[in-house]
């Protein structure tokens, strides 16, 4: 694969990069500003909605004039014609210490989603300042998954969704949670890959043949097909790789948002277009994500 700016963005942590097939448009997030960016790749339009509060990701609902978005204060609806946001849930209670991070779906609609400290990145971090993994039912419930983390991202399911796996960023690995698509995880999660000498983890993608394509901050996209062997490492042209979204219309696009995160000038000059959004081309269609269920 060849990764080329497909957008400059220049923001500081650019995000979940997510596909909208129905009109054919990519949304993607920036973390510190929280806004949320929509893009039509046909066109060339852009546009912009503020929710001026951290955010882990924006995603499609089947109500197409509304996003599901996790932001600081809990998980919320962005309403796409009036910019106004509908409060959910809050499974942290007001914890002002952490924010929401990388948040997906199921194909049940259930929401996954974990908190990391606001200070996670920082000099000021201490590992002791913890987060969680929650599962918000589609009744509303919420369930406590995993207590006492440092930082997660990047949760995904493979095709038939007997599986699902998540990112654990702090401590180099991939966690893999045995699935049941009528109740959810079964049992705890499971180290099924350890990074080591690749690098920082953050975000993740899974394609049709249950690949998973994995971001690190040490300028590179490695491959993993489904018994967790290594099949391809890529190197892209910047330096820290976010997280990747298949889209397209063909759903062959592999998007990847970047970062420019703490930069400074000399570095930014020597990796060009961090901070934007990257585009290749697979020879494998994506999975895509599952969209929030508003009308239930």
């Amino acid at each position: 694969m060849k990764f080329d700016l497909a957008l400059d963005t220049s923001l500081e942590i650019a995000e979940t990069p997510i596909w909208d097939s129905r009109i054919g448009k990519l949304y993607y997030t920036d973390l510190f500003t929280g806004d949320v960016h929509r893009y039509d790749p046909k066109s060339g339009e852009k546009e912009i909605w503020r929710t001026n509060a951290l955010i882990g990701s924006a995603v499609p609902t089947d109500d197409e004039t509304k996003l599901f978005c996790a932001l600081e204060t809990g998980m919320h609806l962005l309403d796409l014609r009036s910019g106004e946001l509908e409060f959910l849930c809050d499974p942290e209670n007001g914890n002002e210490a952490n924010r929401y991070n990388d948040t997906r779906i199921d194909p049940a609609g259930r929401i996954f989603t974990s908190t990391v400290s606001k200070l996670y990145g920082t000099d000021e971090y201490r590992p002791d300042m913890l987060g969680g993994f929650y599962m918000i039912d589609t009744d509303g419930s919420v369930h406590v998954l995993e207590e006492g983390i440092n930082q997660y991202n990047a949760i995904v399911w493979n095709t038939d969704a007997t599986r699902m796996f998540v990112i654990d960023t702090f401590n180099e690995t991939l966690v893999g949670y045995d699935y049941d698509i009528k109740s959810g995880p079964v049992g705890k999660g499971r180290v099924m890959i350890e990074f080591g000498g690749l690098g920082m983890p953050d975000g993740m993608s899974i394609d049709s043949e249950d690949n998973l394509y994995v971001c690190h901050w040490t300028k590179q996209v490695s491959v993993w097909d489904k018994d967790m062997e290594l099949k391809e490492k890529t190197e892209i042209p910047v330096g820290y790789a976010c997280c990747t979204g298949f889209g397209g219309d063909d759903m062959k696009d592999l998007y990847l948002a970047t970062a420019k995160y703490r930069y400074s000038d000399e570095e930014l000059k020597a990796n060009e277009g961090a901070g934007g959004i990257f585009c290749a081309r697979s020879t494998v269609k994506g999975a895509g994500d599952h969209f929030y269920q508003v009308k239930k």
